[in-house]
């Protein structure tokens, strides 16, 4: 029988129920408010949802998309209610009392966040980098690099062969310091455009991946984010950076900040 509680996210106590929509094991979602508040929820075997068991099922790949896709419909049909705080994937509670004391203990929090998130939306801009774009650029973005280069250019064969492995390793340890001044760049220029809030996160940070800029933006900004996208674009062409904007999203990135 039922008897722990996985949570999707936590809203405002008169924020409708998603419509049409299957929940994590395909039975339905509900809420519980407490005050001024509510979590939306569906009740999910102990066992079943046991950490052992989710342990055990991280490399399964197709449980895990399907508990990821029917999470973030949920999610994308409680967005269209109103304003919420998204919590990730796996978030459970041991019975209906505990979470009702998890919502009395953080309500004056949760409601600060809520206003925050009034009216936004989540949007990413992942900057990409073309390799042998970027390389070159490289050169003409570092000085010691356009200064190794102008050496090489002018230098013999075999100096000029020694000369290029050192450019080449030289590259390797500028990429990091300089892909972050680009991204330090783009995020100004967001912010100086939209006066709102950012998040960065380098390829460090998301395990070599594109480094992306995480936006919480007005709803009715849309179009003003694609026009800075579009400018930006233009501006890094001859540098291979280009720019993928996707969303919207839940402010997930917001939300947990604020639980940090």
């Amino acid at each position: 029988m039922p008897n722990i509680l996985y949570v999707y996210a936590i809203a405002r106590a008169a924020h409708p129920l998603p419509e049409r929509v299957e929940a994590i094991d395909g039975s339905d979602v509900i809420d519980v408010v407490t005050g001024e508040l509510a979590a939306f929820v569906t009740p999910v075997d102990d066992v079943d949802f046991s950490q052992g068991v989710i342990d055990a099922r991280a490399k399964d790949v197709e449980w895990l998309g399907a508990i990821g896709y029917r999470h973030q419909s949920v999610m994308n049909a409680l967005m269209h209610g109103g304003t919420i705080i998204p919590l990730r994937a796996f978030t459970l509670f041991a019975s209906e009392e505990s979470l009702r004391r998890h919502l009395e203990a953080e309500a004056s929090r949760f409601a600060e966040l809520l206003d925050r998130l009034d009216g936004k939306q989540e949007w990413t801009l992942r900057v990409e980098f073309d390799p042998q774009l970027w390389s070159e650029a490289l050169v003409r973005r570092v000085d010691s690099l356009r200064s190794l280069s102008e050496e090489i250019a002018s230098a013999s064969s075999g100096k000029a062969f020694l000369l290029r492995k050192k450019l080449d390793d030289e590259k390797k340890r500028a990429s990091r310091e300089a892909e972050q001044q680009v991204m330090a760049e783009i995020e100004r220029a967001v912010m100086n455009k939209l006066a709102c809030d950012t998040v960065a996160e380098t390829r460090q940070q998301r395990s070599g991946a594109f480094p992306q800029i995480n936006v919480l933006l007005e709803r009715d900004e849309e179009a003003r984010l694609q026009e800075l996208r579009d400018e930006l674009t233009a501006r890094y062409a001859a540098e291979g950076v280009t720019l993928a904007l996707t969303g919207p999203w839940p402010p997930y990135t917001f939300a947990a900040i604020s639980d940090e």
